[in-house]
Formats: C-alpha cells, sequence, structure tokens
C-alpha cells in the first residue's frame, strides 16, 4: 500500500548556501530573509536550505549553526529541523514558514 503521506514534508523550494563562496553572516541572514520573503509571496510552506556540514571551513560550520539561531527566533518560522538522509542529511535544514 503506498504512503499518501509520503510528500506532505517535501520542500517546495530550496536556497543553496553550499554551492556560494565565502558570505559574511550579514550576507547568509539577508539571502535568508529574501528566500523566506520570496516563498511567501509563493504560497510556499516547507523549504529547504542547503548549508553543507562545514567540513571545509577551518573552525567547524558556520552557516548551519548561524541560521539554526537567527531562524529560532523568527516570526515566519513555525519549525526547523535537519533534513533526513534522503534529503541531504545533516548538511540541510528543513524549514516550515507561515
Amino acid at each position: 500500500m503506498a504512503n499518501k503521506y509520503k510528500y506532505l514534508n517535501d520542500a517546495q523550494d530550496t536556497f543553496d548556501f553550499h554551492s556560494l563562496e565565502m558570505l559574511k553572516k550579514e550576507e547568509i541572514i539577508n539571502l535568508t530573509n529574501n528566500f523566506i520573503k520570496e516563498s511567501l509571496n509563493n504560497n510556499l510552506n516547507i523549504i529547504s536550505l542547503i548549508t553543507g556540514k562545514g567540513k571545509h571551513s577551518k573552525n567547524g560550520p558556520v552557516i548551519k549553526p548561524l541560521l539554526k539561531e537567527y531562524l529560532s527566533n523568527h516570526k515566519n518560522i513555525i519549525n526547523i529541523k535537519e533534513g533526513k538522509f534522503t534529503e541531504g542529511g545533516e548538511g540541510v535544514l528543513i524549514i516550515k514558514i507561515k
């Protein structure tokens, strides 16, 4: 029997920080806010942010911890979770927005 709920949590759009060059914290926040606004304007509920795992950063992950902290108090965020293995695993944040 097919799982009728299989696609309910799939991200409707994705922003990939992993493919960008070095960014300042302010740039990361601005890009995130713009992506959230655009997603809301397009009536999307679930988005994903590809942050990478931070393996290539000298002092460990930068983008993911920054975004988790920032988004935890964001007015448009309902829920934040790490991606499942099939969604990109720990290098991805799945975010439910309102």
